[in-house]
């Protein structure tokens, strides 16, 4: 296989900052590791990727010490101490004890106030390659059962070749070679790996990669492995903090080695979503990309980039406004994942009856989570005309319904929904919930026709309810939940008759909003005797349906919500 070699020099400013563009001298097979910046500090004299000392730490380095990760910011001596000290900002600021400044002298400056520390360089938990970390994880010697299994196996062919004397030589070469060329998914996860190494020569097959928790420092490295695992599909570099230092063009030649690259994970990156735009140029078939739990707050639209994608989680970022998620609405996205953003309200506009032409091809979404504070935000949602899925969980205004009523609520809104929260919505469900929602909301809706600005209201509120009265019809008036009225205490009493299966019956008064747990309790007060055990099931007799006996079968419910009247006849049965 020929080897191709790309020099390339350029030189860019960025205020004091100097990105130097060297020729290119790393090779996979006939794909070109095309030239990557260097980083320069011109306040430190120090360049990324000149060894400071003998553990390869420099400016910009990444290192671990016990298990906190910083960001060499410094490396020096320091007034008033002998020897050698790393200047260390940490990731976690309640590790460091000042913002780089000591004595009065300002040897570095961190992000936040007290980010910052000076540690020994024998502190810092020595780094190594990506292809160490893979020998050493995955070349272990294998279990006595598997050794001796090959001794016998080798002693088996000593015997036949009638030769007990002689050697295996390169056997366990040849064997460990095997089991790597084997290798299809690797990870080595928080194995302080800073560098890539020779992986090439080690695992070329690798098809899923996880090298999350770290220590790369910038892009230079990543880019360098990918060339090496030419079927490379799927890498997670979450919990790296690495710095993009690379012009927007020359990352759009590097791509080259992410050819294949489908799936992608940056979570916990310390990225914003022009970082992830910039870095976007490196996968031009990219279809999932995992983003949680960074600092994206505002969203720009993608005009050249990720085309291919299907899958976006956002989940855990700072995302405050639905106007900036609707900014990815152009691209072809099946799944977006917004669990524990700080979502309050969704809108699509001001037409409540028409279908958006954003996110066309949208099935799942997930929402977990936020703080969405309003049933019109799950109206707005019938607006997708392709979502089949919804994860709707912990937001505020689920807590002002149980669970099963509002999920009743979520499935009558959005009419193309066939999961909510995992559960599947069957046809007898969704008619339920559908007619539920008519007689809920039909009082209101009949009140709303008399006036232009009320009926705007509630046709906002509620989009598919003129779509649900040509499905079903507006239910009768005796079965409309009615709207509350100033009156007395006395007047909002509904008179019901108890009768068990004896026939035996009390006349009692009792507020509609009264659960059904609670009539269970009196009624088996009431008609407590030898024989009536357990608890009762209580079933109220619906006069419109010629006496047919409609069971109470959420104890939880209050008496409204199965439309329970003036004079109405409630069953108490034991068995």
């Amino acid at each position: 296989m020929s080897k191709v070699f790309v020099q390339e020099i350029s030189l860019f400013s960025f205020q004091q900052n100097i990105l130097i563009f060297e020729p290119a001298k790393i090779m996979v097979g006939a794909m070109p590791v095309n030239l990557l910046p260097k980083f320069c500090n011109g306040a430190m004299d120090s360049c990324n990727g000149v060894d400071g000392n003998d553990n390869n730490v420099y400016i910009g380095s990444r290192v671990k010490c016990n298990d906190d990760f910083g960001t060499v910011r410094y490396i020096g001596e320091v007034q008033g101490y002998k020897g050698l000290w790393y200047g260390i900002e940490w990731d976690n600021e309640s590790r460091g004890k000042h913002d780089g400044c000591l004595d009065g002298i300002q040897y570095f400056k961190t992000s936040k106030p007290s980010a910052g520390s000076f540690v020994r360089p024998n502190k810092i938990i020595p780094s190594k390659t990506c292809a160490e970390a893979i020998r050493q994880y995955y070349g272990d010697p294998e279990d006595e059962t598997l050794a001796a299994h090959r001794r016998t196996i080798i002693n088996e062919w000593k015997r036949e070749m009638g030769a007990p004397f002689i050697e295996m030589v390169g056997f366990e070469k040849i064997h460990q070679k095997q089991k790597f060329d084997r290798l299809l998914e690797v990870c080595v996860h928080d194995q302080n790996v800073s560098r890539a190494g020779d992986v090439s020569s080690l695992c070329p097959n690798v098809r899923s990669l996880d090298v999350s928790r770290n220590l790369f420092s910038n892009w230079r490295e990543v880019i360098q492995l990918s060339a090496q695992l030419p079927d490379l599909r799927d890498l997670d570099v979450s919990k790296n903090r690495m710095l993009i230092d690379a012009p927007t063009e020359i990352l759009a030649q590097l791509s080259i080695n992410f050819s294949k690259l489908e799936k992608i994970n940056l979570s916990v990156c310390d990225y914003t979503w022009t970082d992830i735009l910039k870095l976007s140029h490196l996968w031009p078939k990219i279809h999932e990309i995992i983003a949680a739990y960074n600092r994206i707050d505002e969203i720009e639209p993608p005009l050249v980039t990720l085309r291919s994608l299907s899958v976006l989680r956002l989940d855990g970022n700072p995302i405050t406004s639905w106007s900036e998620v609707m900014n990815l609405g152009a691209l072809n996205l099946k799944v977006l994942s917004l669990n524990d953003c700080l979502i309050a309200e969704i809108r699509f506009g001001d037409d409540w009856n028409q279908r958006v032409e954003t996110f066309k091809n949208l099935e799942i979404l997930f929402l977990n989570r936020n703080r969405i504070n309003d049933w019109r935000s799950i109206s707005e949602l019938n607006k997708l005309s392709s979502l089949k899925k919804l994860y709707f969980l912990k937001n505020p205004i689920q807590t002002t319904e149980d669970y099963d009523t509002g999920s009743q609520l979520v499935v009558a809104k959005i009419g193309t929904l066939q999961e909510l929260n995992g559960s599947i919505i069957t046809g007898e469900l969704r008619r339920g919930a559908e007619y539920d929602y008519l007689k809920r909301y039909g009082g209101e809706w009949k009140v709303a026709q008399l006036d232009f600005e009320a009926k705007a209201a509630f046709d906002a509120e509620h989009c598919r309810f003129e779509e649900l009265i040509r499905k079903y019809g507006i239910p009768e008036d005796s079965l409309l939940v009615k709207l509350p009225k100033i009156t007395t205490l006395t007047s909002q009493l509904l008179e019901v008759t108890l009768r068990d299966e004896n026939g035996k019956s009390f006349k009692k008064k009792f507020p509609s909003t009264m659960a059904v747990q609670k009539l269970i309790t009196l009624s088996q007060r009431l008609f407590s005797r030898a024989g009536n055990t357990g608890t009762p099931r209580l079933y109220v007799l619906d006069e419109q349906m010629d006496g047919a006996e409609i069971y109470l079968d959420n104890s939880m419910k209050d008496l409204a919500y199965y439309s329970i009247k003036n004079g109405d006849v409630i069953l108490v049965k034991f068995r």
